[in-house]
């Protein structure tokens, strides 16, 4: 066996002096160390691109703690077990990856985990042993994903598709962009099973009739512009409501990350942006993806979450006609059409009249808050006034 073969097996009386203090933990923190580095983190990789059998390496860490460390069957078992959720998934977050309330978990130091659990944040209560144990587990994420930490480097955001049951994106900042004495890492949640209408309003997202509702107009081809704060639900929402678009439509997507998806077998062109990172020259942004969705010949032309110059581009989409769907930061309906005209203007030569006039073909803007829709306001134009209307057709009202 490989492992077994790379350091000096103790005779039996030596190996229970050895380990005679340690605990399981220390067996695998000093396990995870041995695995991956020097020579060894090549059968290691090799494992990971799949070259070995994940059960052949079980095997051979197995020989490695049995051989070299003092421990009952069973201990080699539980050790094992420890050293695999450290290195093939999330270590002691897995529990909350796993839970389906969460949809955030943001981690700031060793003793600070904290979970945004259908809208509300908490401490969660899971800790790291120690400031080392958290760096370590920072390293593996970041090798796990195949993320460059130096200098350059010092803002990553990348996303995990490998779990079975999410797709996990992950932000994750290093102490030279930092003012703390830790890395930060944010770990936003999707499932990869979708929630539809039927769940959302067990979950009282919205009500079977405002469900109703979104149907007849998703299904009239109609525009939608989703706003509220981050973690509102905005996502969930959109994800839903691409399931309702009739399957005789093509539809452009372009995003930050891999979040809206489709369940079914149809026309979906979906981007993401690849950034621009240490020494690459490579870069793809929403703006440029954005613009080339108007040359391509899509029903239609949907953005995850607008930022910046892309919002021109989808401004020019709404005006010639196109069913349009994008997510934006804002409190309000109103305040979300005047935030994308101010992200137009930053980007175009067109006055804030030429905007809202061309913004009047955007009919429906859906606010949320806390994984609720609050308000729907249908959004007409004034000739008389010459400005866009805002006529509230929902609102929601808090009973109790």
């Amino acid at each position: 066996m490989i492992f077994a073969a790379r350091k000096k097996v103790l005779p039996e009386t030596k190996r229970e002096r050895a380990t005679e203090q340690l605990s399981e933990t220390d067996i695998v923190k000093r396990v995870v160390d041995y695995v991956t580095s020097g020579f060894n983190v090549a059968r290691f990789n090799m494992c990971e691109r799949g070259e070995i059998s994940r059960e052949t390496f079980a095997d051979e860490i197995k020989t490695y703690i049995k051989n070299n460390y003092y421990v009952s069957k069973a201990q080699v078992e539980s050790i094992y077990e420890q050293f695999a959720r450290f290195v093939w998934s999330y270590y002691i977050i897995d529990g909350l990856i796993a839970d389906p309330d969460i949809s955030d978990i943001r981690i700031t130091d060793a003793s600070h985990v904290y979970i945004k659990k259908r809208g509300v944040r908490s401490l969660s209560g899971v800790r790291f042993e120690s400031a080392d144990d958290y760096e370590r587990f920072i390293e593996r994420v970041a090798l796990k994903n195949k993320v460059n930490m130096a200098n350059n480097n010092a803002i990553n955001i990348f996303t995990d598709k490998s779990q079975k049951d999410w797709i996990l994106r992950f932000n994750l900042s290093t102490k030279f962009v930092l003012s703390a004495q830790a890395p930060m890492l944010h770990i936003r949640k999707h499932a990869r099973k979708k929630k539809l209408f039927p769940r959302l309003v067990a979950e009282a997202m919205l009500s079977e009739e405002l469900a109703d509702t979104l149907r007849r107009k998703i299904e009239a081809g109609e525009s939608f512009l989703v706003c509220g704060a981050g973690s509102a639900g905005k996502t969930t929402l959109m994800n839903a409501m691409l399931e309702i678009i009739p399957m005789s439509f093509s539809i452009f997507c372009v995003q930050e990350s891999e979040e809206l998806f489709s369940m079914q077998p149809r026309e979906f062109c979906a981007y993401h942006i690849v950034e621009n990172r240490g020494e690459g020259k490579l870069r793809y942004s929403l703006e440029d993806i954005s613009r080339n969705g108007l040359l391509v010949d899509s029903d239609v032309y949907m953005i995850g979450e607008i930022k910046g110059g892309e919002a021109k581009d989808f401004l020019y989409a709404v005006h010639t006609g196109a069913i349009c769907y994008a997510s934006i930061h804002a409190n309000s309906p109103r305040d979300a059409y005047f935030r994308l005209v101010d992200y137009v203007k930053r980007s175009s030569s067109h006055s804030t009249d030429e905007i809202m006039f061309m913004l009047r073909f955007l009919k429906n803007c859906i606010f949320m808050k806390k994984y609720k829709i609050q308000t729907i306001a249908e959004v007409g134009w004034s000739e008389e006034q010459k400005k866009l209307t805002f006529d509230t057709i929902y609102e929601r009202r808090e009973t109790g």
